[in-house]
This record gives C-alpha cells, sequence and structure tokens, in this order.
C-alpha cells in the first residue's frame, strides 16, 4: 500500500508538471527566438563590463548587455521580472579525453530539478546514465548565484548522491549511486589554475520580450583527476590528457531557438596550454559575443565566429569555422556524434554534439600565430522547444 501510493503521488506531480508546463507556453506564447547578429567589425568594439554590476534593473530589464572577463554581473533570482515558471538556471560540468566523455548536469528549470551523471564511450557508443529528479523545484536546487564562488551542493535520495564542493582552485564531485543493481561511483577534482579567466556574457533575448535574458558564465582549460565507476567498469581520468569546461547559465528564455556551442582544452607542444570557447545563434548578440580563446588561463576575445558543414545537414562531415576577424580560423573533422532527442510533442531539445579533431590557426591578442594540429574538441548544435 505505501508503494501505492508513492506511485500515485509520482504520476499526480508528473501530470502537475505537465500540466504547468503547457500552461506556462500558453501564458508566453509559443515565441521562438531571433538571433541578431553582432552590428560591430571586430572584437575590441565589444563593450566589456570591468566594475561589480546588478544584471538587472528594478524593472527586470539587464543593465548593460556586455561581456567581461571572470563575472561581474550580480545575479539575484529575486530580481527577476519576468514569468518565473521560463527561470532556468543550470551548472553543466563536462570533460573528456580521446576515449570518454562525462557530463555532470545540475539544473533548476522551475517546474522540475535534476542532477546527473551522463558516462559515454566513443569507440563503442556505449552510454551509462544516472539522475535524480525532484518534481517542482521553483529554485530550490539552491544553485549558486555566482560560479566562483566557494560553496556546497549536494543532492540525495535512496539511490543516488551527489556532492560538489567549489574552492578557489578545486571543484570536487563525488559521487555513489545504483542504477537497475548496477552501482555507481566517482571521485574527481576539477583544478583552476590561479588567476584562471572565463568569459561571462548577459545577452537579452530583445525580439521576444526585454525582460527575458540569459546570464552565461563559461570556464575551459581545467585539468581533470579522478575515478568514475560503473559495475566492473573503472576509468581513471589523467589530468594531462582531460580537461572540464563548465556551462553556467541563468535566465529566462523563450519556449523556441537553438545554439551553437563548441569548447575544447588541449596542451600545446611548447607546454602551452590552449582552450577555446565559441556560441552563437541565439538572442540579441549585437553587444557581444561569447567567444574567446585561452592562453595557459588567460582570455583572448574574439569577434563573431560562424560555422559550415561540408554536406548540409551531415553533422559527421567536415565542419569548417570562420571568424569575423580572422583571428579563429578552423576545420573540426567529426570522430562522434553524441545525438540526443528528448522531444515529445511540442516539448523538448534536438542536439548533435560532435566531438572531433580541429586543426588551423588562431591568432592572439599581440598577433601571435599559432597553429593547431590535432586537437580533441567539439562543437553541438541544439534545436530547443522549452
Amino acid at each position: 500500500m505505501k508503494r501505492f501510493f508513492k506511485v500515485l503521488l509520482s504520476v499526480v506531480g508528473i501530470v502537475l508538471v505537465l500540466v504547468l508546463l503547457f500552461l506556462t507556453i500558453a501564458f508566453s506564447g509559443f515565441r521562438r527566438d531571433k538571433y541578431i547578429a553582432p552590428s560591430y567589425e571586430n572584437s575590441s568594439q565589444q563593450p566589456e563590463i570591468k566594475e561589480k554590476i546588478p544584471l538587472l534593473k528594478e524593472d527586470g530589464t539587464l543593465t548593460k548587455p556586455g561581456y567581461c572577463f571572470n563575472n561581474n554581473f550580480e545575479y539575484e533570482r529575486s530580481a527577476v521580472k519576468a514569468n518565473p515558471l521560463r527561470i532556468k538556471e543550470w551548472d553543466f560540468y563536462q570533460f573528456c579525453n580521446t576515449r570518454y566523455f562525462v557530463q555532470f548536469c545540475i539544473a533548476d528549470i522551475s517546474m522540475a530539478g535534476y542532477a546527473s551523471m551522463v558516462l559515454c564511450d566513443m569507440q563503442t557508443g556505449e552510454k551509462y546514465e544516472i539522475a535524480y529528479i525532484k518534481l517542482l523545484t521553483f529554485g530550490n536546487m539552491n544553485l549558486e548565484t555566482n560560479a566562483m564562488q566557494p560553496h556546497l551542493l549536494k543532492y540525495k535520495n535512496k539511490d543516488f548522491d551527489l556532492e560538489v564542493n567549489v574552492e578557489k582552485n578545486h571543484r570536487y564531485i563525488v559521487l555513489n549511486g545504483t542504477k537497475d543493481g548496477v552501482i555507481y561511483t566517482a571521485d574527481l577534482d576539477i583544478r583552476m589554475m590561479n588567476n584562471l579567466e572565463t568569459i561571462t556574457t548577459a545577452t537579452p533575448f530583445t525580439a521576444v520580450s526585454d525582460k527575458y535574458f540569459y546570464l552565461n558564465n563559461k570556464f575551459t582549460s581545467m585539468p581533470v583527476s579522478g575515478t568514475i565507476t560503473i559495475g566492473e567498469l573503472k576509468i581513471e581520468f589523467n589530468p594531462e590528457d582531460t580537461y572540464c569546461c563548465l556551462d553556467w547559465g541563468r535566465g529566462v528564455w523563450p519556449y523556441a531557438g537553438d545554439w551553437y556551442w563548441g569548447n575544447g582544452s588541449t596542451t600545446l607542444k611548447d607546454g602551452t596550454l590552449f582552450g577555446f570557447e565559441i556560441t552563437w545563434g541565439f538572442g540579441d548578440a549585437s553587444a557581444t559575443t561569447g567567444n574567446m580563446m585561452f592562453i595557459n588561463g588567460k582570455g583572448h576575445k574574439l569577434g563573431e565566429i560562424t560555422a559550415k558543414l561540408e554536406e548540409e545537414g551531415n553533422w559527421m562531415s567536415k565542419w569548417t569555422f570562420t571568424c569575423e576577424d580572422g583571428r579563429f580560423m578552423m576545420t573540426m573533422t567529426p570522430y562522434y556524434d553524441n545525438y540526443t532527442n528528448t522531444r515529445v510533442g511540442f516539448v523538448g531539445n534536438i542536439c548533435h554534439q560532435v566531438f572531433g579533431r580541429f586543426d588551423g590557426y588562431v591568432i592572439l591578442d599581440d598577433g601571435t600565430k599559432l597553429d593547431i594540429e590535432n586537437m580533441f574538441a567539439f562543437c553541438e548544435y541544439s534545436d530547443n522547444r522549452w
């Protein structure tokens, strides 16, 4: 009887979430984001936010769209003046070497929250997933207001126990869980060098509402060490060839839209730690791009970047990346397409996250040209209905 009521409550909760989702979309409208490309000619014209400012004005609009090294935007969920059911917050960690990629995601999309781990063997295509789900969270996942702030996140039920402990130069992830009788464990150390710079952007969705926005802080060039076990499978990660990125996002998103996002890190032949962060295709980007490359943790801002497939619609054909200022000129030869499709009716995302080998060159702020060869990284295209 106890189990019956537990199942009944779960079903009622799911139905309630679906009803709220429908009402949210109906109330907010089936509005689609319209990408507004940059209006400048080079990266030097992009407004850098150099001092701390509130992200939002009292009326809920962005104080000033722009970018900063690290995060000078002060975010408070309570300052949002848009429909609270459309607030989306997440911390998304992803690291990879040439065989495995691993994702840890903690998200609060108001109607539900979740914490999860995904591990994929790109040689075999075998994928392992374990998750914690909580309905009707409305901010109760207690995600931090600044990604650099030391904090501890804990999510636990009888089959899932995840801790993310953020310190000044380390992010420790510890997982213990069970799924279908298989034991999952993770004990990982993500290292941040001193004075690591990141890229933060505040982007409005002006085509939809002046109160819709996306605050995004992206980290890269973070070596990873530690172990993941899944049943009899045990994987050791080496900081010499495994690097992590963090996609830290807070915002109010329209129902429909898409984006491109790419990231990667590697150690060059001379020992230089090189990383890049590129993204485009969503919101009003007339103020700034989210594109930056990093040399030993120091950021070099880039202009608008676009990509073209050698064969349109074939995500495993060669990608060619071009930058408006000629400073990021790359090709990607695909190796693995992490294709996901969660679309059910009018809700869900379809994503082609393509991992591959990057070759080409970049030009730093001082004019130095770096040749990039055989760099393992990814770029994705995501089509969203949420």
